[in-house]
């Protein structure tokens, strides 16, 4: 804060009272004689509320000692020791510094903002490096902005060293912005590497796409096809099929992004060809075939295309029986009696699309409750619950209710749980109760479960389930 500010303050105080005093003159056409008197006594009165300045300690000489100062609780020691700071020309401090320039306080806030200013005036390479992380990480604050955008008109229209050295940061906030700020201005093999080895997506997609629309030249595309980025690979088949190359649409029908499938079919589509048709073609030649063929065909094809499908429920790879599963629900196939072995599957990804294609099937109770527990593994222990779940609210209760009773289960606590959801949430409106057989059942069950239920959840459990 500067010099003086205590006696800045005590000199407004005073102003304030000559106003009142002004005021008074204009009410009354003079002051009241009783309220002379009061005046002086007024100031002296405000003057002793008016805190001095306190003492700011001596601060340390080192550098990592002023960094700690410049994080102090008192704004007196944050704005010393970022002056102090200043003085000296170490990149070490600009993170500090960049921290104090959002600082609540305004005199801590403009002195952090002057020597950052001036670091960027005379070393922007340096102050880029130190202080562009820390400001766009910063720049949602209320207070934040000015130094990100500071930052930003550096690398617009500061010198190229400035951004180099955000192109060559390792934070990805900075490397972002550098890139779009920058990207018209790179050349074409700087984009493609950038585009293939970038380890922040939208960079990689960013510059992929300024490569390809820089020369326009087809051969940067087809350096982009091999990418590991499925955005990029998409881009480069697009960019390709718009010059009139619609190989590599060909062979990107079976990639295993759906992003890249997609672009690859409709480049397709408007050259003219059926991508159905080719993939009819791959699963009749394929034995067995890629997995991509299998989610290709359910994309393109029609429910015609099911019967195609079906045998490769027994597909040897578990992908390959995933997608068949995933590819059969997109075609509006879902047949209960040949899905229903696959919950089974020793590979969680095939039971959790097998589970969300019976959801909305009838399924026999009796079959599924021996799946709730062991030998079976857990992904199949759990398939088994939902789904049983999902045959009604007595089902579900039952089940639940089977489960709190044995603690030692592993879905105990899911069972635990979703009891206590019901009867917060859908037991009031849970219009009928159980009867015959069922209510018996969970009579039972819920005398089992008891010991291990609150007494407040007993409760309401027997009144909702018409036990009482």
């Amino acid at each position: 804060m500067p010099a003086g500010g205590s006696a800045g303050i005590m000199t407004a105080v005073g102003d304030l009272v000559d106003r009142l005093f002004r005021r008074l003159r204009t009410l009354f056409g003079r002051v009241p004689a009783a309220a002379v008197p009061a005046r002086g006594a007024a100031v002296r009165d405000l003057r002793a509320t008016v805190p001095a300045r306190p003492a700011v300690p001596d601060l340390p000489e080192g550098v990592p000692d002023l960094l700690l100062a410049a994080c102090h609780p008192n704004g007196y020691v944050r704005e010393a020791a970022v002056t102090a700071l200043g003085e000296r020309d170490d990149v070490t401090a600009l993170p500090v510094l960049a921290l104090r320039a959002a600082d609540w306080v305004p005199e801590v806030r403009d002195r952090a903002r002057r020597v950052c200013a001036r670091w960027l005036d005379r070393a922007p390479a340096e102050a880029i490096a130190g202080l562009a992380p820390a400001a766009l990480a910063l720049q949602a604050r209320q207070e934040g902005r000015w130094l990100a955008q500071a930052v930003g008109d550096v690398l617009r229209d500061g010198p190229p060293e400035a951004l180099a050295a955000a192109l060559a940061s390792e934070d990805r906030r900075t490397r972002r912005l550098a890139y779009t700020t920058g990207v018209r201005t790179l050349d074409v093999d700087h984009l493609v590497h950038a585009a293939r080895t970038d380890s922040d997506l939208p960079i990689r997609v960013l510059c992929a796409e300024a490569a390809i629309r820089s020369t326009g030249d087809p051969e940067v595309a087809r350096r982009l096809l091999t990418s590991r980025t499925a955005a990029v690979r998409a881009e480069a088949v697009r960019a390709l099929a718009a010059a009139g190359d619609t190989g590599p649409a060909v062979e990107a029908l079976t990639d295993r992004s759906a992003l890249v499938r997609a672009t690859a079919q409709v480049a397709l589509r408007r050259a003219g060809t059926d991508p159905a048709t080719r993939y009819r073609a791959l699963l009749a030649d394929q034995r067995p075939p890629r997995p991509a063929v299998i989610a290709g065909l359910a994309e393109t094809g029609t429910r015609a295309d099911a019967a195609l499908l079906r045998p490769w429920l027994a597909h040897p790879s578990s992908r390959g029986r995933a997608e068949t599963v995933r590819a059969l629900r997109h075609l509006g196939d879902t047949p209960r009696d040949l899905l229903l072995p696959l919950l089974t599957d020793e590979v969680s990804s095939v039971t959790r699309q097998v589970v969300q294609s019976l959801e909305g099937h009838t399924l026999d109770e009796h079959h599924l409750r021996p799946l709730l527990h062991p030998p079976h593994p857990l992904h199949v222990q759990r398939a088994a619950y939902r789904l049983l779940c999902a045959q009604g609210v007595w089902t579900r209760i039952s089940v639940d209710l089977e489960l709190v009773a044995t603690p030692d289960h592993a879905l105990c606590g899911t069972a635990r749980s979703d009891l206590g959801e019901w009867l917060r949430r859908d037991a009031a409106t849970t219009y009928s109760v159980p009867d015959g057989p069922r209510a018996t059942e969970l009579s039972g069950l819920l005398a089992e479960a008891e010991p291990f239920l609150s007494r407040e959840s007993t409760r309401s459990l027997r009144f909702c389930l018409n036990l009482t």
